[in-house]
């Protein structure tokens, strides 16, 4: 075992970029693991360098030089993850790798990787560390999946969650290559801030009560505040990553009101929440006082039985509710639709269109829905043989990677171009100008764009779909579109030659 002198403990956390656009990939903000992950080490004495490629290529002769790097992967960035990993890997640099996607496919990623972290990692990656500093035994590691001396797959017991979330430091942006309080597109600079952990829904589609569970763990309002307060007089606009920030209605009141008694620290802010929120009038005046400036909502769909069908537990009248009550207080709304449900079908999801379209909402996703490893959505079509593709990337909510009940896969696929061109339309987007709405009309145009090129760059998965309507017979066909990694393979060795 090679302990490393305290000169040479070089950390290098790496966040592979998307595989494609979306309506919000200008917004360059770096999900929160990895940073505070690498706080953490920072806060051990370890020398820090974190890479988030959607906010600056990665520097391979920097990589190089560290004594570990750890990679995040959600399951559409897992094939970028892993072609990553195994290129260090066969330079010698011990890689271990964490996030959603490999927690529930450990085995797979250690196929690319010497280790893996499941679940949440903050009690795990400092006990892993020390295994290089002090010869902690990898047995010692919880949650940590490993190769065992005889090339056995070894698994160690879980860590329980982190239950006081203010132990944790708050995440330093600055250890990220090429951060700066400008990075994103906006107009104003915008800091991610996590406050809770947890969602005490179960929707089938979504993987956080997989990863974090269903009760709600939440930080000290003290402690939200005093990280925030850094940012003070900077003009920035905060966004909550929690994946429902008004779950507890109580603690955002709270917080809310508490930032007001100290005046207000930040200029704007938004998070996401569900329709519920508007049943609470004290809280929506809070939101507004407070300089919420909009909220993302999944309504998912208007279909009833699609509704009962992921355990969304709302209505289509609490949905057109909760718009008008938001708007009433000056809130912009970003609507999140879903397509692909087994009730689906054309006729619904026309239905879905027909209310983004009327409903008032500011902007919007149509997604399509997506098998994420780990949910019971994935575990069900699996099971069901309905899994069309076998490449990670396409797992984007994009793409049909699975086979609809009451839909081709084509039609499922067209359904989502067809929901962006009509919400994004040329006429929709002259309007805002013509209003004055500037900041809209050029969100308008950038999605109308990204709606065309997406379209030319998917020219062959689009006309698979296509031949796989007209001739395969149900259940017959499979399809997989590899992105190339050959270009990390060939940087890293490019990086490595030269350092040699």
């Amino acid at each position: 075992m090679r302990h490393l002198a305290a000169t040479t403990k070089k950390l290098v956390l790496i966040e592979p970029g998307a595989p494609g656009k979306h309506i919000y990939s200008g917004m360059k903000l770096p999900r929160i693991g990895a940073v505070l992950l690498g706080t953490i080490a920072r806060n051990l004495g370890w020398e820090v360098t974190v890479f988030v490629e959607d906010i600056a290529p990665v520097d391979y002769s920097v990589v190089l030089a560290a004594d570990v790097v750890g990679i995040s992967s959600l399951t559409s960035t897992a094939s970028r993850s892993y072609a990553i990993a195994d290129a260090l890997r066969l330079e010698g640099i011990p890689v271990i790798m964490g996030g959603p996607h490999v927690t529930f496919l450990s085995e797979e990623a250690l196929g690319y990787c010497d280790y893996v972290i499941r679940g949440e990692g903050e009690v795990a990656f400092p006990a892993f560390l020390g295994h290089f500093t002090d010869g902690t035994p990898l047995e010692q590691v919880p949650s940590l999946s490993y190769h065992g001396p005889d090339g056995a797959i070894l698994e160690n017991p879980m860590a329980p969650p982190v239950e006081d979330l203010d132990a944790l430091p708050w995440p330093d942006f600055s250890l990220i290559h090429g951060w700066s309080l400008t990075t994103s597109f906006s107009t104003e600079p915008i800091i991610p801030i996590q406050a809770s952990r947890g969602c005490p829904f179960a929707c089938s589609f979504c993987s956080v009560v997989s990863m974090f569970g269903r009760r709600m763990r939440l930080r000290s309002v003290e402690d939200i505040l005093g990280e925030i307060e850094q940012y003070r007089d900077k003009g920035v606009h905060l966004f909550f990553y929690d994946d429902n920030f008004t779950a507890n209605k109580r603690w955002t009141r709270e917080l809310l009101t508490r930032a007001l008694e100290r005046g207000v620290p930040w200029h704007s802010w938004s998070a996401q929440v569900r329709t519920d929120a508007t049943e609470d009038p004290e809280l929506l005046a809070l939101m507004e006082r407070t300089h919420c400036s909009n909220v993302y909502i999944g309504f998912e769909s208007v279909n009833p039985e699609a509704l009962k069908e992921m355990k969304k537990q709302q209505t289509v009248t609490q949905m057109k509710r909760s718009v008008q009550r938001f708007k009433e207080h000056g809130l912009d709304i970003h609507g999140m639709f879903v397509f692909g449900f087994d009730s689906d079908t054309l006729s619904t999801v026309d239905a879905t269109i027909r209310f983004a379209l009327d409903s008032g909402i500011c902007s919007a996703q149509f997604l399509i829905l997506t098998p994420l490893p780990g949910t019971p959505l994935y575990a069900e079509l699996e099971r069901e043989g309905r899994l069309l593709d076998s490449e990670w990337a396409n797992f984007d909510t994009h793409h049909v990677v699975f086979r609809p009940r009451l839909l081709s896969p084509w039609d499922l696929q067209m359904a989502q171009i067809r929901a962006h061109s009509a919400f994004y339309s040329l006429t929709r987007t002259l309007r805002n100008f013509v209003s004055l709405r500037f900041a809209s009309g050029a969100l308008y145009l950038y999605a109308m764009r990204l709606n065309l090129n997406w379209q030319k760059t998917n020219g062959h998965y689009l006309k698979a779909l296509e031949i796989e309507k007209a001739v395969a017979p149900a259940g017959s066909f499979s399809f997989s579109f590899t992105q190339s990694q050959e270009p990390v393979y060939h940087e890293v060795r490019q990086a490595g030659s030269a350092s040699r």
